[in-house]
């Protein structure tokens, strides 16, 4: 998993020192930050943001890792959700491509791309350049390369939570279609802009 994510303060141990609005405001820039990744507009990421704040209780004296996790994967079934209620033929397996590009594997470096690359890409300079990237990407590509890549899901965990929120018949066989498409298109990317 790439660390985009701003980290969740871990509580004090008499819990006298929680600042509640602290944990909230970090938790949420988190979040917005793997919204804006899936959905790509301000507006809906921070609309997101604000459903799933309201929706899980983040308590700042409790495990700040299991607080991270649950809002996570409440952000990620609702921007999955969302893109589906958007684009819903877009979103079926069946648009994922069977043969996955110019890689042969589900790793990042199988298409040259190194994690330190990729959190660059995420975080520093090249932000803009990963941004305009993921808008030319299809939306079932740019899901799977988020889950895949930046959240760190498993194939069969994102085939998982696209099962779960497409309501469509998702295989470890077509994440990993996609997965490869938008690495083979990241990589291409990279080497055209000269930042490879």
């Amino acid at each position: 998993m790439i660390e985009t994510q701003t980290t969740i303060p871990e509580p004090t141990s008499d819990c006298s020192d929680c600042n509640d609005n602290a944990i909230v405001e970090s938790a949420a820039r988190e979040l917005y930050q793997t919204a804006a990744l899936f959905v790509g507009d301000e507006n809906e990421a921070i609309q997101l943001v604000e459903q799933t704040v309201d929706a899980v209780e983040m308590d700042p004296c409790s495990d700040g890792e299991a607080a991270r996790e649950a809002s996570t994967q409440d952000l990620v079934r609702r921007a999955l959700a969302r893109v589906t209620a958007l684009r819903p033929a877009q979103m079926h397996p069946s648009t994922a491509s069977e043969l996955g590009g110019c890689v042969e594997t589900d790793d990042l470096s199988a298409a040259g791309i190194t994690r330190q690359q990729l959190e660059d890409l995420l975080t520093g300079a090249g932000r803009t350049r990963m941004r305009e990237w993921l808008e030319g990407l299809g939306p079932v590509d740019r899901s799977v390369f988020v889950l895949r890549a930046v959240l760190g899901r498993s194939g069969a965990e994102a085939a998982q939570l696209l099962q779960q929120t497409t309501g469509y018949p998702w295989t470890e066989v077509h994440v990993g279609g996609a997965y490869r498409t938008a690495l083979c298109s990241l990589a291409s990317s990279l080497v055209h802009s000269g930042a490879h």
